[in-house]
């Protein structure tokens, strides 16, 4: 065999889809739609406080009249052959020159600055035309069309007085001619003076009003319309990018697909849905609730086919998260179907496993074991209404448990409990908070580990660091089990068949709720303990 090993590929990104992202929006909702709200708001009092603005247009023809070709046989202004859009252009630059808003502004008989005049007007050619359309917006609409004809006329006589200038140079050289003229040139000199003081009379400016401009007493904005769709767009586009912002900044799970991309190692093995508090227990084991507890005791046997593993820590990476109602319930499905079970409630911090099946607080329990030479029996207590299932109650609150779990006998106990029992269920302390759980995932007795997670708690950040501590242990890990899942239209399927919540008899019978004996042990003592019941409560 080469010793050579291809390298491995590098996990590709995850990848989002559509919908996925249109989940993330229907989730955080309320942002886009606040922030649509705000902007269309803003938008619609921006406008509405906005001063009215009119706008007026005055058009300008641009033509040459030709008097100068008719005189002279050639165009006496023209500086060679140009395209007509160059010339429109040449033409439009001037309108909108200093020189044609001071005309302008002497029309007007205005104090205001030229820079001013021009900022309000807007001049644009018309296509394939030799017209201009000036456009003028100010606070009056008589002001408008004031200013619009203003530089219309302004561009004339600016024009004109520019062209009679031009001839006025021309006649003063043919005058000048004229005094060292011979007779026979002083002739056609003095035809040309002439002709060129008829020119200078005929200046029109090549160019003339073809429409004045007319004062409109409809405001071209502000458009409180048009201003609030468009803040309505601006607002939904903003809303999306805050939403998917928030959720990006957001490190609690969500969904189940979030725990999967999450911690892409683990199987989802069962999602528990969340119920209502008021429900009845025995309605919740009946419906939704009960049947995941059973997709997860039919989950393990899928990961553990070879069925080996027959004691499981149920941790998760920080309190409130679901675990201890995770291991009661794991441990009532696996005794329903006639395995013997124990739970052992190794959380001595804030013990809630025996509680939640109505065990008293309190009672003797690992912790007294721990500390003690007693045996097995003389700690474990049956859970009457549950036949075959057997609880090791956490017992008197150490002052540090986690040094009893390892200084203790601990190794010895759960040896015990593994030979006592089909399956051994633990319910250990999360995983960050405190040492605990890492001394007991030390223990050769510890088959594997179920880590849970609860949907909208569970931080991405904290899962992460449990999953790396599990790493670290070396300890295999089943699976997620994400509670506090909410029901979807989709999962409909869980509710079939439960609509009378009393199960069925099916002739099965269940072992008798003695306590388990250890393998050549001699008998002691057994609590008792009421009947017991399960609740929803994550703990």
């Amino acid at each position: 065999m080469s010793d050579f090993e291809p390298p491995i590929d590098a996990p590709a990104a995850p990848t989002v889809s559509p919908f996925e992202l249109l989940s993330v929006l229907w989730r955080r909702k309320l942002v886009v739609i606040a922030t649509i709200i705000v902007a269309v708001a803003l938008t619609l009092a921006l406008s509405l406080r906005s001063p009215k603005q009119y706008s007026s247009s005055a058009q300008l023809l641009f033509r040459d009249p030709g008097f100068a070709q008719a005189l002279f046989g050639n165009g006496l202004f023209s500086t060679g052959q140009q395209e007509p859009q160059r010339t429109t252009q040449t033409n439009i630059d001037v309108v909108t020159s200093l020189n044609v808003a001071a005309s302008a502004a002497n029309l007007l008989k205005t104090k205001e600055g030229v820079g001013n005049l021009l900022e309000s007007i807007a001049v644009t050619p018309n296509n394939n035309a030799d017209i201009a359309t000036i456009k003028a917006t100010r606070s009056d609409p008589r002001e408008a069309a004031a200013v619009a004809n203003a530089f219309a006329e302004g561009y004339i006589i600016y024009r004109r007085q520019t062209d009679r200038s031009t001839v006025a140079q021309a006649e003063e050289l043919v005058s000048n001619s004229l005094k060292t003229a011979s007779p026979a040139e002083q002739t056609k000199l003095a035809e040309s003076q002439r002709q060129l003081g008829v020119l200078r009379s005929l200046q029109t400016g090549d160019a003339e009003v073809i429409a004045r401009a007319q004062a409109n007493p409809t405001p071209v904005s502000p458009k409180p319309k048009r201003d609030g769709i468009l803040g309505l767009v601006v607002g939904l586009l903003l809303g999306c990018g805050f939403a998917l912002l928030v959720d990006f900044l957001d490190r609690r799970l969500k969904s189940l697909e979030d725990f999967e991309r999450t911690c892409p190692d683990y199987p989802v093995i069962a999602s528990v849905p969340s119920t209502a508090a008021d429900i009845a227990a025995s309605v919740q084991l009946a419906g939704p609730v009960g049947e995941s507890y059973r997709m997860l005791r039919e989950g393990l046997r899928f990961v553990d086919p070879t069925g080996r593993a027959r004691c499981f820590v149920i941790t998760s990476a920080d309190e409130s998260e679901g675990k201890s109602t995770v291991a009661v319930n794991l441990a009532s499905a696996l005794a329903a179907i006639g395995s013997r079970v124990i739970l052992l409630e190794a959380d001595m911090r804030r013990p809630t496993a025996a509680a939640l099946l109505g065990l008293r607080r309190g009672a003797p329990g690992l912790s007294d074991m721990l500390v003690s030479s007693g045996e097995l029996e003389d700690f474990v207590v049956a859970v009457e209404s549950e036949p075959g299932l057997f609880v090791l109650p956490s017992g008197t609150v150490p002052p540090n448990s986690a040094d009893l779990l390892s200084a203790g006998r601990m190794g010895e106990v759960l040896s015990m409990v593994r030979d006592a029992a089909d399956f051994v269920i633990v319910d250990s302390p999360p995983l960050l908070p405190v040492a605990d759980t890492r001394v007991l995932l030390r223990l050769s007795g510890v088959d594997g580990v179920i880590l849970i997670g609860r949907a909208r708690v569970t931080r991405r950040d904290r899962i992460r660091g449990a999953s790396r501590l599990l790493v670290q242990s070396g300890r295999r890990v089943f699976g997620l089990v994400v509670t506090d899942v909410k029901i979807t239209s989709s999962s409909s399927y869980y509710h079939y068949g439960y609509d009378d919540p009393e199960p069925p008899s099916n002739g099965r019978t269940r072992p008798s709720a003695q306590p388990p004996a250890r393998p050549k042990s001699s008998s002691g003592s057994r609590s008792s303990a009421g009947p017991s019941k399960r609740v929803k409560s994550p703990t």
